[in-house]
């Protein structure tokens, strides 16, 4: 390609920039979804792949009912392909915090796993060790792992979905199953980290015997936690598995055959157990009968004892009249004799009062004669206190004042020093003042010879520049060719002296440049003395504030110690005055005592007798006063006591109606327990029969939880990758050719003039091909790293909020990166050549003309009778208009439609998924009821706790029944297995109240032996009315049920059975745990939050659903389907919106002359906007119609 195409290429892309980024922007858009959609389930498959071979995943778990041997595990190792063996303990068990249950989302207990690891290898593998032999290795996340018995580390999306399971909380394990001979030997662990496990990477944990039968989260702890050394779990890795695709067939069947070798060599392991299982469990069962039988013993017992209780309670109620009677009499009788023993008191108190008034009076007239001594020496024992106080007072006087005046000798001299280090920093202040106002002097004077040495060079540099230019004048002059000779030699010898010129000038330049810089230099020293001054002021200003602050603070508090020294010498001679004047006193009292020297015998004894009567007295008192509370509370307890039984009485009557039902609730409770029992012997005796057919339970890695939604998920989007990327290209290409199409147009006369000037065809169209591959080229660059980089993350992303699979990063697949690449550059090459061969084969003369409209063509509506005449003038133009541009008009509406049926489609996936909690939960579809109980035991049907809920004004009605986890399959040899619930019911009539079965295929049969199943399960296992559904359980068992019918379901599945079939199928009664509750229609979804809270608060009910709560959490589920299709549909209506620009901006390209007329005959604005757009409106409206009919089908 020449230079002149090349340059008018650019021109083309210049001119108008928007319509070749739209190019980019469309193959962007179609390569990147191309790409990302192609690449993400491949990634995410890989990074599956790539986080189960880095944690050592097991090929196929093992597990038995009863613990596994040495020799079982020897046996399992020496299958061929079988490369290593990993043994470990399991139990099952429901978990609390303190006394308080943890509820997961469905309302009910927390049901955990409870799992042994090796910590020394988890540890190696934690520090970047691989060991081969270690086998599930998990991610630690936050913490550290446990060290000791009784530390755990917990599930990390436990932690995020209970926010009360946090490091450092302890949980209890309660009611652990113990079936498979495996125990703890601690129930309390201490949460120490939390973790990520490759065997559970969905929210689906698997199954268990407890509960309903789902296991909701798990824990690791130290093998020492169980007792014994029995395990139950086998992990077992095959050999070349880490180099083969888990989801592939071919792991699936090399998986699937060491399973079935593995469980075909049970049989021989069991059987050589055989005798000593079956004696086993032949004590068991004997165990159980007496358990039984101490049991019934207890329970009648019991019974007898609460009979007897009861009879007595109702004899009490019933001799009211007597027992009242009896209390009255009895409380007489305290009080006749309390009031005998208060009247023998106070005769007593009255006498001994009168002996002691007596001997009161002699000790009085006695006393007189000697008080003058006493009241003395009182005196004298007062004064003498006050005086050896006062003397103590004086000497710690004495001793603060000499204190006080040491002090403030100390503060003087504080203070002297102060002042004379602030005398210093004031002098150095002054004389730094001094020195900066120099400097300030001297640096102005430097600044303005600065601007005189910057002016005198400013000026040279000027004028050695203008002899540089007068010599390059000199040189054009010499070099060039038109200039004559003379005045060639007169320019050299022009320059010959402006070159001494310029090196005199130079010099000189030079000689100033160097005053300039030492003008600059003294400058820059006497700034930065400047500097250092003004630092050094700056810091003696601070010390100086702060020294005269500490100035102050010294004189202010000499002041205060002058005061107070002052106030302690007036203190001192007060004290002194008054010590002196008391020595005197006390010197005139010993006198005066000395004098005073009577006997005093005969009165100290009287005295004695005084006191020893007055003791008496106070006795005699408080005895009368015990007397007279004694009389006084029998005479009130006599009315209390009887009121009391009164009270006592009329409660008994009221709960005389309720003794019956507190009789029968035990009785009902020993039932379940009796019925408890006789199921668990029943499930020995089965047991012990099924012995010989024991097997143990082989579950091969694809058919772990999660697993098999996780490739389902894999192949969704794998399915999108089909549709999509293809409708993307489909109408990129659309847009590019009209594109081209307009750019071939615009430039039509340029083709001609190159033809004319002899460029071939090919030059030509080579022109318009390197203006597409441009567009092109920017294009799958941002496609290629959207694809890579963005979507494969964006979609893994949201899929990783169900699964605990490692996010992708940068997915390059060079396969779709390269055949997107080829596809993108073959559209973009035809549409350019569709577009220009047209035109290029035309002569020079006909492309340098304006393109000939057809004239005297009869539009197609002229030929509908009567039509053509009743169309106004703008339409005629848009009808003309759009079939004068048919191809353009047609290719903007195949666009239209490919991106209206893409955004229909996906708007038509969101409303179906987002209607799925509606159709499961609303009030008329599939589950009917309000409120669903889990109760901590199960129950009867007379149940207390279901006439309670039934007896709650809100209540309009409620039923109990069964509930519990399996796995279903077509036939035990099929691969694909459903999680199911399997519902057991005691009236189906009863249960249609809540569940609204509606029938797809066969009826509602739920004689014996048949079971009804939902629709999706059905056609997911390919099951049919007629045929047999297999069930296994938790443990291993497989049974069968018949179909009797189909019924409409959208979330989960479920197979309906009655209890009788219950018991037949699966050999045990059912567990009748489970409350629905249907409310009445006035009761508002409050009532119904607070129904459920009030009973939750009894001790039987462990969980409550409500139904707006099981439709949210379904929501959220979908939520995560939204934002995929979201993703697709904004995609869309991306791409529309570039098609619509591209369409409408040709078209206004095409019609500006005519814009431009119909602006002059006088169209306002608006008027002239209508008549421009009709026909991108037309052709928008044709795609959509179109588009709308391909997104419905």
């Amino acid at each position: 390609m020449t230079k002149t195409l090349l340059k008018e290429t650019l021109r083309s892309i210049t001119s108008n920039k928007l319509r070749f980024l739209s190019i980019a922007v469309i193959v962007a858009l179609g390569l990147s979804f191309f790409v990302g959609i192609n690449s993400a389930s491949p990634a995410m498959n890989y990074e599956a792949n790539e986080y189960f071979n880095r944690n050592n995943l097991m090929d196929v778990y093992v597990t038995s009912s009863i613990p596994f041997t040495n020799e079982d595990i020897n046996k399992i190792k020496n299958i061929k392909n079988v490369t290593q063996v990993n043994a470990s303990s399991y139990i099952d068990g429901y978990a609390t915090l303190g006394r308080e249950n943890i509820v997961n989302k469905n309302g009910t207990e927390l049901i955990l796993r409870i799992s042994s690891f090796d910590a020394e290898k988890e540890e190696k593998f934690l520090k970047g060790e691989n060991d081969p032999s270690f086998l599930n290795r998990f991610d630690l996340k936050e913490g550290r792992l446990p060290s000791k018995a009784g530390e755990c580390v917990v599930d990390e999306k436990s932690a995020e979905l209970y926010p009360d399971i946090e490091i450092g909380k302890t949980i209890n394990i309660t009611d652990a199953d113990s079936s498979a001979g495996v125990e703890l030997e601690n129930n309390k662990f201490v949460i120490v980290g939390t973790v990520v496990s490759p065997i559970y990477i969905s929210l689906d944990r698997g199954q268990t015997k407890l509960g309903s039968g789902s296991l909701d989260s798990y824990i690791y702890v130290l093998p020492e936690n169980f007792s014994g050394n029995e395990v139950n779990g086998l992990a077992v890795k095959m050999k070349y598995s880490e180099y083969l695709d888990t989801f592939s067939d071919e792991y699936s069947d090399r998986a699937e055959l060491i399973a079935e070798m593995i469980k075909n060599s049970s049989k021989e392991a069991i059987d050589s157990k055989l005798v000593e299982l079956k004696n086993e469990y032949t004590q068991k069962i004997e165990d159980k009968k007496a358990e039984i039988d101490s049991f019934s013993k207890e329970s009648d017992k019991t019974l007898d004892e609460k009979k007897a209780s009861i009879k007595e309670f109702k004899q009490y109620v019933d001799n009211e009249d007597k027992i009242l009677k009896d209390i009255k009499s009895s409380n007489e009788t305290k009080k006749k004799n309390a009031l005998a023993t208060l009247n023998s008191l106070e005769k007593q108190l009255s006498t001994l009062k009168s002996s002691y008034d007596a001997h009161v009076k002699s000790r009085d007239s006695q006393s007189s004669e000697i008080k003058g001594y006493s009241e003395l020496k009182k005196l004298y024992d007062d004064l003498n206190d006050k005086h050896l106080s006062e003397k103590e007072n004086l000497d710690s006087l004495q001793s603060a004042y000499r204190s006080k005046v040491s002090a403030l000798e100390q503060k003087n001299e504080e203070i002297a020093e102060h002042e004379s280090t602030i005398s210093d920093y004031e002098n150095r202040i002054e004389r730094l003042t001094a020195e900066i106002e120099e400097l300030d002097k001297k640096i102005s004077s430097l600044g303005s010879e600065m601007n005189y040495y910057n002016l005198r060079v400013e000026n040279q540099n000027s004028a050695v520049e203008d002899i540089k230019a007068e010599i390059k004048k000199q040189n054009e002059i010499i070099s060039d060719s038109a200039s004559t000779s003379e005045e060639r030699l007169s320019a050299i010898s022009r320059r010959t002296k402006l070159n001494n010129d310029l090196s005199t000038a130079q010099k000189e330049l030079n000689s100033r440049k160097n005053e300039q810089e030492n003008a600059q230099s003294q400058l820059a020293a006497a700034k930065a003395e400047k500097a250092k001054k003004e630092s050094e002021k700056k810091k003696l200003t601070t010390a100086l504030s702060n020294e005269r602050a500490a100035l102050s603070t010294a004189v202010s508090r000499r002041d205060v110690m002058k005061t107070e020294c002052s106030n302690v010498a007036s203190n001192y001679n007060s004290a002194k005055k008054s010590y002196d004047d008391d020595s005197a006193t006390l010197a005139k009292y010993v006198t005066s005592m000395n004098e005073l020297t009577k006997g005093q015998s005969s009165l100290t004894a009287l005295i004695e007798q005084v006191e020893n009567e007055q003791a008496e007295i106070t006795s005699l008192n408080r005895r009368v006063t015990e007397a007279q509370i004694s009389y006084t509370l029998a005479a009130r307890n006599s009315s209390v006591e009887v009121a009391k039984a009164e009270y006592d009485l009329k409660v008994a009557k009221s709960r005389y109606g309720t003794v019956d039902d507190e009789y029968t609730e035990l009785r009902n409770d020993i039932e379940n327990k009796m019925s408890a029992l006789n199921s668990e012997l029943k499930g020995l005796r089965t047991t012990l029969s099924n012995l010989a057919n024991l097997r143990w339970v082989t579950t091969p890695r694809n058919d772990f939880t999660g697993m098999r939604s996780l490739k389902i998920s894999l192949e969704n989007i794998r399915s999108m990758s089909t549709v999509f990327p293809i409708v993307f290209f489909l109408t990129a290409m659309v847009a590019c050719l009209v594109i081209m199409i307009k750019n071939v147009e615009e430039e039509r006369k340029e083709i001609g003039v190159f033809k004319a000037f002899g460029y071939s065809n090919i030059s030509i169209a080579g022109k318009f091909l390197l203006y597409a591959l441009l567009a092109w080229a920017i294009g799958i660059f941002f496609g290629t790293l959207m694809g890579t980089c963005v979507l494969p993350f964006v979609i893994c992303s949201i899929y990783n909020m169900t699964y605990s699979v490692p996010n992708v990063g940068t997915v390059f697949l060079a396969e779709y990166v390269f055949f997107g690449i080829a596809i993108s550059f073959i559209m973009i090459i035809a549409a350019t050549l569709i577009a220009v061969i047209h035109e290029i084969r035309n002569n020079p003369a006909i492309l340098m003309r304006p393109k000939n409209i057809a004239f005297n063509r009869r539009h197609i509506l002229e030929k509908i009778p009567g039509l053509w005449g009743k169309m106004s003038y703008g339409m005629v133009v848009v009808a003309r208009t759009v079939s004068r541009s048919r191809e353009r008009v047609t290719a903007g509406a195949i666009g239209i439609a490919c991106c209206t049926a893409l955004i229909l489609s996906s708007l038509g996936l969101i409303n179906s998924t987002t209607a799925v909690s509606g159709a499961q939960y609303a009030d008329d579809g599939i589950f009917k009821y309000d409120i669903m109980f889990v109760l901590r035991t199960p129950q009867q049907q007379d149940a207390k706790v279901l006439k309670e809920i039934l007896n709650d004004q809100r209540t309009q009605n409620a039923t109990l029944f069964g509930n519990r986890s399996a796995f279903a399959s077509a036939d035990n040899a099929s691969q694909t297995k459903k999680t199911v619930n399997v519902i057991s019911m005691k009236d189906t009539e009863n249960f249609s109240d809540y569940v609204n079965f509606k029938l797809i295929d066969g009826s509602l049969d739920f004689s014996k032996g048949n079971a009804v199943i939902t629709d999706k399960m059905a056609e997911d296992l390919g099951i049919k009315v007629g045929e047999q559904v297999c069930l296994m359980s938790a443990d291993g068992i497989t049974v069968k049920a018949r179909v009797g019918g189909i019924v409409k379901n959208y979330t989960n599945h479920y197979v309906y059975m009655t209890d009788e079939t219950y018991e037949e199928v699966f050999g045990t009664a059912p567990q009748n745990k489970y409350i629905i509750v249907a409310a009445k229609d006035y009761v508002d979804e409050q009532d119904i939050k607070n129904l459920a809270s009030d009973f939750l608060k009894e001790d039987i009910v462990t969980g409550a659903s409500t139904a707006s709560e099981m439709a949210s959490s379904v929501d959220v589920s979908i939520s995560r389907i939204f934002a995929v299709v979201m993703m697709f549909v904004l995609s869309a209506c991306l791409l529309a919106l570039i098609v619509m620009y591209t369409n409408s901006n040709v078209n206004l390209s095409e019609r500006t002359r005519e814009i431009a007329n119909i602006k002059v005959i006088g169209l306002s604005d608006h008027e002239v906007l209508i008549y421009v757009i009709r026909e991108s409106v037309i052709s928008t409206a044709y795609g959509a119609v179109i588009g709308l009919i391909a997104g419905i089908f």
